[in-house]
């Protein structure tokens, strides 16, 4: 068995993606969609302790919380994104090459 560094290495280029339209709709809905699951995960969470922002960051943290979401959107880790963006281009009858199919 033959394990070379070559192939260990992750592809570090993103591929090409057919339709810059259907890319932007996905990671803009991933945003989103995080954005208000961290909402969520934080509305609990006391601003008044001795840690908190107080008025402050009861004030800005849904700013906060939203680009904290486009953060992980665009890092692509959860692959929401790139299911929306298939399923975008499979709706509008794009292939992969970015021509009417």
């Amino acid at each position: 068995m033959d394990i070379s560094p070559l192939s260990m290495t992750a592809p570090t280029a993103k591929p090409a993606a057919p339709n810059r339209a259907a890319e932007k709709a996905g990671q803009e809905f991933e945003a989103l969609m995080v954005g208000q699951m961290l909402e969520s995960m934080f509305a609990g969470v006391d601003t008044g302790s001795a840690f908190g922002g107080g008025q402050g960051e009861r004030t800005w943290r849904s700013f906060m919380l939203q680009e904290y979401g486009k953060a992980i959107a665009e890092a692509g880790t959860l692959g929401i994104g790139r299911m929306v963006e298939a399923d975008v281009a499979r709706l509008y009858g794009q292939t992969s090459e970015g021509t009417k199919g």
